[in-house]
């Protein structure tokens, strides 16, 4: 009785053409072709049916193991989380780039472009191999079986063309296919970079409404037990004051002021459509209606443009006469006499209503010999009806509204901005100055007569801010007149009484004391900005000649600044310098915003990413079909393995099985067997019969020199 076939194996007779069986022998204990043609034990002929046609055996399907499942799911699993990979990277464009998110791309984008050609050639290198199997049970040409078996690597492909000088559509398709794994690398390497893209959105902000009244009208009571708190008031007024005009002209000519406050330049144009300002100009022909900005609130990361409402002091100085190399008693004479006593009993907080008579000056004369004289003072022609304040000057008037504060109301020029009835006649600022020498006998004078108006503006603001700023940068970038409902424009902060009462008596006195002009900041700013003139020896006496250098037009600059500087001091004392959190101050406007961020945006190449695509699709494919390929070929892998030149050899004896073997399993199980090319054995004539056989049945081929 023959011996059983293996279990993994059932053979089965396949009916021929003619519908006849034919019994099939089992394998004898060993498999040999060696001898001659004649039938031996283990050797299949075929045999012919009635109608010469030869039976056809199905080879039996070998049973799948879950390595060969795992591999498979492997190698279509590979692929298509690549496809897929590509497929989320491409759909990132457009989208906000994160620090966290680029670096985890990238990532991802190193390992795969690390390992992309390596998986490339396993899955296409399995899938020649596949489909050569199949072609081979199939029946195939040798040139295409050694092209398919040949092609498995790229440097193989292109070597096997070159020697069996295949040009064939297999052949274009191969090399086209090992093509598209160094351009899926590439691909995924250049498909990914980032651009910086504006993004809008809508946003608010708050700034100081300057047209609040100022502190000036609460701190009119000079006698104790109030005098130390006055004192103390001034004092902080006049060190933020002088540290303004102090300030590098870096400064003086920024956008913003010392503490990130927004400038407004004097608006340089009568027209009423936006005007653009032309910031480059600053150190030229930008001026700025003061040293101190308005405070905005702290913006969101960008750049983010609105508009602001302000109003400043603007001057028009004419008729300007210095008079000069005469003594301190014939330039006192030719001063205009100034009395602040009328202007002192208007602002007290006594019962009683005040008259100023207009055309007659109201202020503080200069007196630089008193220890609390001045070396300049400011005099005024015209102020606002008393019947427009309280009676009392603190508590009401027949006017005072009947809700809020009476007295946040009065003394601002916002309190007739629905007045439009009311005639307001131009207001003049009476300016004179003394330049004095402790040692000298000359004496310098000054005299200038300014028309004052209030100038009403509405500014478009752009400011922008990065992540690490712990505020914004702003500038004024364009310019018109207000278009809101306002008081006369001859009415102006200076026209209330009680403010221009600490104003006049105040500020010239910044410095204070019977001083000499080489300490007063404030001539030498209307001098010259920068100062320049402070810095002279006390020996030289140009400093005595200051005031014969400012003209009208400087004048009507740079006093207006100095003015509107203390007034906005004024109004938001130490909260110009910020206040806690992100608010400004109680006197708020807040206005709609637009914020327009630059955000790092993903910039997908498609060129790259269709070519990244394309391979890992193509990759996909490839190992679909190998897996494909593989199901179909029922028959061992037998082409490409060592095994190959001894499996069906006529000089060697196979065990039992061993034709149903695959390649690597046959090799696996004969490792150990020694084998050689040369002489099998010699024919009947002597002749030597060249093969491949066991090592020590083999005799070595001598090969002649």
């Amino acid at each position: 009785m023959p011996p059983t076939p293996p279990e993994d194996y059932e053979l089965r007779v396949i009916q021929a053409s003619s519908g006849s069986a034919r019994p099939v022998s089992p394998l004898s204990d060993t498999e040999s072709t060696a001898g001659s043609n004649n039938a031996t034990p283990g050797t299949y002929l075929p045999v012919a049916d009635d109608n010469g046609g030869v039976s056809r055996f199905e080879h039996p399907r070998k049973k799948e193991g879950l390595y060969s499942i795992t591999a498979d799911c492997l190698w279509v699993g590979l692929p298509l989380a690549m496809a897929a990979f590509v497929a989320a990277l491409w759909h990132l464009e457009g989208t906000p780039a994160s620090d966290a998110s680029q670096a985890a791309w990238d990532n991802g984008i190193t390992v795969l472009a690390t390992v992309f050609p390596i998986i490339f050639a396993s899955v296409v290198g399995r899938l020649v191999s596949a489909a050569a199997r199949w072609a081979l049970e199939r029946g195939a040409t040798v040139g295409a079986l050694e092209q398919l078996i040949g092609s498995r690597t790229v440097g193989s492909t292109v070597l096997t063309l070159l020697h069996f000088r295949l040009v064939n559509v297999m052949s274009l398709s191969l090399l086209l296919t090992w093509a598209l794994s160094p351009l899926g690398t590439q691909g995924l390497l250049r498909m990914k970079s980032t651009r910086l893209e504006p993004r809008a959105a809508e946003a608010r902000v708050t700034y100081f409404d300057n047209n609040a009244q100022s502190q000036l009208a609460m701190h009119t009571n000079r006698s104790e037990p109030f005098g130390t708190e006055y004192r103390a008031y001034f004092r902080a007024l006049a060190a933020m004051y002088t540290t303004l005009i102090a300030t590098p002209d870096t400064i003086k000519s920024d956008t913003m002021d010392l503490w990130g406050n927004v400038k407004i330049p004097f608006l340089d144009h009568a027209g009423a459509e936006w005007t653009d300002v032309d910031v480059s100009a600053n150190l030229t022909g930008l001026e700025y209606s003061s040293l101190a900005g308005i405070p905005v609130s702290v913006l969101r990361e960008g750049n983010t443009s609105f508009t602001m409402e302000s109003n400043h002091l603007r001057l028009r100085c004419e008729n300007v006469t210095v008079i000069e190399d005469e003594s301190g008693f014939d330039i006192d004479e030719k001063l205009v006499p100034v009395d602040g006593s009328m202007l002192f009993n208007a602002s007290a907080r006594n019962l009683g209503i005040f008259n100023l008579p207009n055309g007659t000056w109201h202020g503080y004369r200069v007196n630089p010999t008193a220890e609390s004289g001045s070396t300049w003072s400011l005099a005024l022609d015209r102020f606002v009806d008393p019947l427009w304040l309280p009676s009392d000057n603190a508590s009401f008037s027949a006017t005072e509204p009947k809700h809020g504060n009476p007295g946040d109301e009065r003394h601002r020029p916002s309190s007739f901005s629905k007045e439009t009835p009311i005639d307001a006649g131009p207001t003049t600022l009476l300016f004179q100055a003394v330049v004095v020498n402790d040692t000298n006998p000359p004496r310098v004078g000054m005299m200038a007569h300014c028309h004052a108006t209030q100038e009403y503006v509405e500014s478009r603001v752009n400011c922008s801010r990065r992540a690490s700023d712990p505020r914004q940068a702003c500038k004024v970038v364009a310019q018109r007149p207000s278009r809101r409902p306002h008081a006369s424009e001859n009415i102006s902060h200076l026209s209330f009484p009680r403010v221009f009462d600490m104003i006049s008596a105040q500020l010239p006195r910044t410095v204070g004391g019977s001083i000499n002009v080489g300490l007063d900041s404030s001539l030498y700013y209307l001098q010259d900005p920068s100062l320049s003139g402070m810095y002279a020896a006390r020996t030289d006496l140009s400093h005595q000649k200051i005031l014969t250098n400012i003209t009208a037009e400087d004048l009507q600059i740079r006093l207006a600044q100095l003015l509107n500087t203390y007034l906005a001091l004024t109004q938001l004392s130490h909260q110009i310098r910020g206040r806690p959190g992100n608010s400004v101050s109680i006197s708020n406007q807040t206005v709609q915003a637009e914020t327009s961020r630059l955000l790092v945006i993903y910039d997908i190449s498609n060129g790259w990413a269709a070519a990244c695509l394309l391979s890992s699709v193509t990759l996909l494919a490839a190992g679909v079909l190998g897996v494909v390929f593989k199901r179909w070929a029922r028959g061992p892998d037998v082409l490409g393995h060592v095994s190959t030149v001894f499996r069906d050899s006529n000089h060697m004896d196979l065990p039992l099985g061993a034709g149903r073997l695959d390649g690597v399993a046959l090799s696996r199980d004969m490792k150990d067997v020694r084998i050689r090319y040369g002489v099998t054995k010699l024919t009947k004539d002597g002749e030597p019969v060249i093969g491949v056989g066991l090592q020590e049945t083999t005799e070595a081929v001598s090969y002649s020199r």
